[in-house]
């Protein structure tokens, strides 16, 4: 009984912590999603050293700062550093999803004038959001780029002259945030509701080990 009694215990924190190193995990590319024509026409996927090589062989500065963004190592400003001519337009803006990377799938979507047409649906896009945009780094052209952008109702469109890692962003009302805003934590995005349940992992521990005390005495 005694055994049992811990066992289940311990069994609980594991299940749990795995579960919200999951959705950490997840949350790095799961700030957008592809929606509308643009589903089956395009794909997004996390950037890594591995996915990337192509760019950390031509840039490599490149990708240490983006990696360094979305791990939470750098701020979106610091940015400027490499882009000075985007230094007013990162002014005050915060990232709503993190970095990744953005391709063609099926000949993608274009415009009259060529360009790629991308629509994202982005969960972080509430009323306390304003002057949305798509910072853009062009592995064609080598120069970093602010991307005009339409948004409504949770989703974002912006045409591209070519694909590569991209981010969505935004000036948000500080003073009036809710945990919908992913821009805070790049690096994981994890929801409040996360941690009710690592509260209640810790309370069913805790009763365990009590009761677990009382049948030992």
């Amino acid at each position: 009984m005694k055994k049992r009694i811990l066992g289940i215990a311990l069994a609980t924190i594991f299940v749990v912590s795995q579960a919200v190193t999951v959705f950490a995990e997840d949350s790095k590319i799961g700030g957008a999603a592809l929606t509308g024509a643009s589903e089956g026409k395009y794909e997004i996927a996390e950037i890594t050293e591995e996915s990337m090589a192509e760019l950390a062989e031509s840039a490599p500065e490149v990708l240490e700062k983006i990696l360094a963004v979305n791990e939470g190592n750098a701020t979106l400003q610091s940015i400027v550093e490499m882009a000075p001519e985007l230094e007013e337009e990162l002014a005050e803006k915060e990232m709503l999803t993190p970095f990744f990377d953005l391709k063609v799938t099926d000949g993608g979507e274009k415009t009259e004038s060529g360009k790629y047409q991308v629509t994202f649906s982005v969960p972080a896009l509430t009323e306390n959001v304003e002057d949305v945009a798509v910072l853009h780094y062009s592995t064609v052209r080598d120069i970093w780029e602010i991307v005009d952008a339409s948004y409504a109702d949770k989703e974002v469109t912006a045409e591209f002259e070519d694909l590569s890692p991209v981010a969505v962003i935004a000036k948000v009302d500080t003073m009036n945030v809710s945990d919908s805003v992913a821009g805070t934590s790049p690096k994981t995005g994890i929801q409040s509701s996360w941690m009710l349940w690592i509260g209640a992992a810790g309370v069913f521990a805790a009763v365990s080990i009590v009761s677990y005390r009382r049948i030992k005495k």
